[in-house]
């Protein structure tokens, strides 16, 4: 399988991740909220949640109203980030905050000496949080 397919395949299973863990029923953000605020009808928005291909203008209008760890998904295939042009001042406090959540997650799900799949799941998106955030900070 060549680099560009494996990129493309992970991508498609981490835009089904991303909107399963953002977009729809037990979410911040209902598909009826996002087709409202981005003008994407709610049947394309089901299927890009299903895996259809998303192309990029879509996706640059998503990333204005879901959180940038779930824009991040998509690319970190790429080895690559979302990242705001206009800059605002770090909140330090937060950041702190966010990692410390972090660690202290790590720790409780450590503590049987095993972090299974489903506590990793956990991590893995409270880290795209921190990672999100420490983005922000740094770009200054």
């Amino acid at each position: 399988m060549s680099a560009e397919s494996r990129i493309a395949q992970e991508v498609a299973e981490r835009q089904v991740m991303m909107f399963s863990m953002f977009v729809g029923p037990g979410t911040p953000m209902t598909r009826a909220a996002l087709s409202v605020r981005t003008g994407i009808p709610e049947s394309t928005l089901k299927s890009y949640a299903n895996g259809a291909a998303m192309p990029l203008h879509v996706a640059l209008v998503l990333r204005k109203f879901l959180p940038r760890e779930a824009m991040n998904m998509l690319t970190e295939p790429g080895d690559a980030r979302f990242t705001p042009i206009e800059h605002s001042e770090a909140c330090w406090d937060g950041i702190a905050a966010a990692a410390s959540g972090l660690v202290a997650e790590v720790c409780v799900a450590r503590s049987d000496g095993n972090i299974d799949h489903v506590e990793a799941a956990k991590l893995k998106t409270r880290a795209r949080a921190v990672i999100a955030q420490l983005s922000d900070a740094v770009d200054e």
